[in-house]
């Protein structure tokens, strides 16, 4: 049988960003936000009560704590966090900057146009933006329609605009992917793992931040979405761009990198050419596999059959007992993405399975029992490949010298 993707039966509604994990896990007891949400969700006020009370992410106290490493991932999201800042400034109006060292570059008006594409055609403009964004560094970029359904109701991550309408009157999305090494990804759920997480949204925060204000200077009207100020769902976005399918755990599984991938999305009022919705027979290969829910400690992916939320066909993840586990381990785990079986290296023998399975669902699996009896049905995380990172260890030229 040839695989097929998954037709959602619809219509499909919008999210609300308040009712995610992370913007829920903002909110804090007495203030007018904190009111406005339980009053309105009493249902979830006391299992986001609980899961505040534990450590915070990269937390002393944590079950995976080393030093080194949450200061790498504070460090990082603190980065992150300033380009997020910087694209809610430029929402308002504000100019975010005068250029490098006021000398080099000059920060240009809202609005103003300073440079013009010689062929500006949907085909053209399409072929910039792509070249572009992978001179900025993505590792993988699709365009297409910004669906309605796709983008959020109302904002939840952001206090000062908690509750706050979204309207994004953009054409198109352009979806940004940003690989995260193996090695670390490999070390889930040990902090290692999260400063990889880290370090991957923090590059797309920077590349789609420059790509979006790049497009404003030929005069588009456009938006970069980044870790904690997206106002769309990524993962969907990605697979309707043709970069992949998004599978059982919740992820967009990449055609070519599997789950070891992090998004950034940059959305444009500009005509582009779209990229097609493509098959790779991931979803069907997630049918039959269910690894990552096996091996998921904190029980939250299931094992059974697709159900309808907001009119879209997806496997139901408990997504409360997932951040309670990563609240007690102090990382963002990261068992289900290390364990997948698309999670392997970009191998001549991998490319020609991918290519089955993306052509027919009769060797799944085989493939599945195979993968289990290479790399394991049940596979430990990979030792930290930096040794010493987050030890009381001194670096061997900064030494002390003996008396």
């Amino acid at each position: 049988m040839r695989p097929k993707l998954i037709e959602h039966p619809g219509p499909l509604e919008r999210f609300d960003e308040r009712d995610t994990i992370f913007a829920r896990a903002c909110l804090i007891d007495g203030t007018d936000n904190y009111q406005q949400y339980y009053t309105q969700n009493p249902d979830k006020k006391l299992t986001d009560d609980r899961f505040r009370a534990l450590g915070g992410l990269a937390s002393p106290g944590t079950q995976r704590y080393r030093a080194g490493e949450a200061s790498l991932v504070e460090g990082l999201f603190e980065a992150s966090e300033l380009v997020a800042n910087a694209v809610e400034r430029e929402d308002r109006g504000e100019v975010t900057g005068e250029g490098i060292a006021g000398t080099m570059t000059k920060k240009a008006p809202i609005g103003e146009i300073r440079h013009v594409l010689p062929d500006a055609s949907p085909r053209a403009l399409s072929r910039f933006v792509k070249e572009a964004a992978l001179f900025l560094g993505a590792d993988d970029v699709g365009i297409c329609d910004l669906d309605p359904a796709f983008v959020y109701t109302y904002r939840g991550r952001r206090a000062d605009r908690f509750g706050v309408p979204i309207t994004l009157d953009h054409r198109h999305a352009i979806v940004l992917v940003f690989v995260m090494r193996p090695e670390f990804v490999r070390t889930g759920p040990e902090m290692l793992s999260i400063a990889e997480t880290a370090r991957s949204y923090q590059q797309g925060a920077v590349v789609s931040f420059a790509l979006a204000n790049a497009l404003k200077r030929m005069g588009y009207q456009a938006r970069a979405h980044v870790d904690a100020n997206y106002l769309v769902v990524c993962p969907p976005l990605a697979e309707m761009a043709g970069l992949g399918e998004v599978g059982r755990n919740g992820f967009l599984i990449h055609r070519t990198h599997g789950p070891g991938v992090r998004l950034g999305v940059v959305t444009i009022d500009a005509h582009l050419e779209n990229d097609e919705r493509t098959c790779y027979g991931i979803a069907d290969f997630c049918r039959v596999c269910a690894k990552c829910a096996r091996n998921c400690p904190a029980g939250a992916i299931p094992e059974g059959e697709l159900t309808v939320d907001h009119g879209a066909l997806k496997w139901p993840m408990k997504k409360e007992r997932c951040y309670h586990y990563w609240r007690t381990q102090g990382t963002d785990c990261g068992v289900c993405v290390r364990t997948c079986t698309f999670a392997k290296l970009d191998t001549p023998l991998h490319q020609w399975v991918r290519k089955i399975v993306a052509g027919t669902t009769i060797f799944n699996r085989m493939f599945l029992w195979a993968d289990d009896l290479f790399y394991g049905a049940n596979p430990d995380p990979a030792q930290p490949p930096l040794l010493g990172i987050g030890k009381q260890q001194t670096a061997p030229h900064h030494r002390e010298k003996k008396d």
